[in-house]
């Protein structure tokens, strides 16, 4: 009987100890490494069912613990012509991301479109078909550079919400509510549909089923606008913790590029699409 007891306070010493270190561990990690430490620094949105919340959060913790990543974007947008008509165009998207301060994005629809080299706080933006370009000096984080050319130029480059560390805080700010729709597939990939309604614009996100909790697809509706026009990206082709070259990021400018104004080539509604920051008045 004595030695029974001594084998059960034995293991529940064992699982007491277990507990702390797991504790100690996820302390260590929320403080020291400052990609998960800001990831998981995450408030639940009360206006949002909790199981739609918990698998936004979930992409979220993904992309953040994440430090270098690539996708492409086939985008489909809307554009208002005379009579409140609306037509749909084409895009096609390429990032590539490192989270200790390197970004590029490459968007070319066919209304025109924008590249975008971002390295260190220095950040050159070429707008196409014309060849302007500008430099800035931004933020060295890409966080904040992202919220620089939010406020000082009205600009938020197309699905740029999925490039913060902290994703959720981000794309739930200004929900009004949210809930989860079932599994679907998008192009052969198991999702979990989730959607939601705020004051400008509705959102749907599909979010990858299993271990690589990755946005496959988005739809933004801008229902204040007549006839609510609609940005839909289908994400594909991710690549994850793989190296990329420090050549993705360096600009590669036109020989016959002219420079000009940051807010000459960014004071353009046709090119700042795809964002749920952005309001409908920059459709």
């Amino acid at each position: 009987m004595v030695k029974e007891m001594r084998i059960s306070l034995n293991r529940t010493a064992i699982c007491l100890f277990a507990i702390f270190m797991i504790g100690v561990v996820i302390s260590n990690l929320n403080i020291t490494n400052p990609i998960y430490g800001n990831a998981f620094a995450q408030s639940t949105n009360p206006n949002i069912d909790p199981q739609a919340a918990e698998i936004l959060q979930n992409m979220s913790y993904f992309l953040g613990s994440k430090d270098e990543y690539t996708f492409k974007a086939e985008v489909m947008f809307d554009q208002l012509i005379s009579s409140n008509r609306k037509i749909q165009y084409s895009a096609e998207e390429k990032v590539y991301i490192k989270k200790n301060s390197n970004l590029t994005i490459e968007y070319v629809s066919d209304l025109g479109g924008y590249k975008l080299w971002f390295e260190d706080g220095k950040t050159t933006i070429l707008e196409l078909p014309t060849n302007l370009f500008s430099i800035a000096t931004l933020p060295a984080t890409i966080d904040q550079a992202l919220k620089k050319l939010k406020e000082k130029y009205n600009f938020t480059p197309a699905l740029s919400d999925l490039l913060f560390i902290n994703t959720y805080r981000v794309l739930t700010a200004n929900i009004q509510s949210g809930g989860y729709y079932g599994s679907s597939k998008v192009f052969g990939v198991k999702c979990e549909h989730l959607a939601f309604v705020q004051q400008d614009i509705d959102w749907q996100i599909w979010i990858e089923s299993g271990k690589r909790q990755i946005p496959r697809k988005l739809v933004i509706t801008y229902k204040n606008l007549p006839g609510a026009p609609q940005f839909i990206a289908i994400l594909r082709d991710w690549v994850i913790d793989r190296p990329i070259t420090n050549f993705a990021f360096k600009a590669d400018l036109p020989k016959l590029s002219q420079r000009t104004e940051m807010t000459e080539i960014l004071n353009k509604p046709r090119i700042n699409l795809g964002s749920v920051r952005a309001s409908g008045s920059n459709f």
